[in-house]
């Protein structure tokens, strides 16, 4: 009988402690992960310059981990005649990157045509020198590019050089 008894006790107290870890281990997400990335060590904050159809353009400082619409934001906002269609409003921004808000009806930026530009056009685009140059074009020889992301994907350029010229890229 006593021997039931601790049997019946053991199997009580397994069972509440299952019941616990259920408990305690759901976190109440369903379906949607986000995935939160620490800055690079040493990087505090992030400086970059707002200039075009924006209320008070200027240098602004931001947390690593902001997006082009927190630098605008801080910029004072966007001017009433601003083409707010013509950025990524969602896109990270990057220490010293540039964001030019461009007015409605004003003239975009032709974007380079990763597979047709010549290396002299390449090098017209911010850390693209006569090497990173010569390395697309080597590249698109062997594979035409279908996206900008095949930049990275093929090792074609480093991450800093990709973040720098990924707006001013295109392959149609």
């Amino acid at each position: 009988m006593a021997r039931a008894r601790w049997i019946e006790v053991v199997f009580l107290g397994a069972s509440l402690l299952a019941l616990a870890l259920l408990v305690l281990g759901d976190t109440g997400a369903r379906g949607v992960e986000i995935e939160v990335r620490d800055p690079p060590r040493g990087v505090d904050v992030i400086v970059v310059h707002v200039s075009g159809a924006v209320e008070a353009p200027g240098v602004v400082t931001v947390p690593p981990g902001s997006r082009v619409s927190d630098a605008v934001a801080l910029a004072g906002g966007f001017a009433a005649d601003a083409d707010t269609d013509a950025l990524n409003l969602a896109r990270r921004v990057l220490d010293e990157d540039r964001i030019v808000v461009p007015r409605v009806g004003q003239a975009h930026a032709t974007l380079i045509d990763l597979n047709r530009a010549t290396p002299q056009q390449l090098t017209l685009l911010p850390g693209i020198g006569s090497a990173y140059a010569d390395r697309i074009v080597e590249a698109r020889g062997t594979q035409p590019f279908t996206s900008s992301d095949d930049l990275l994907l093929r090792g074609v350029v480093p991450p800093q050089v990709y973040e720098a010229i990924r707006d001013l890229v295109a392959t149609p």
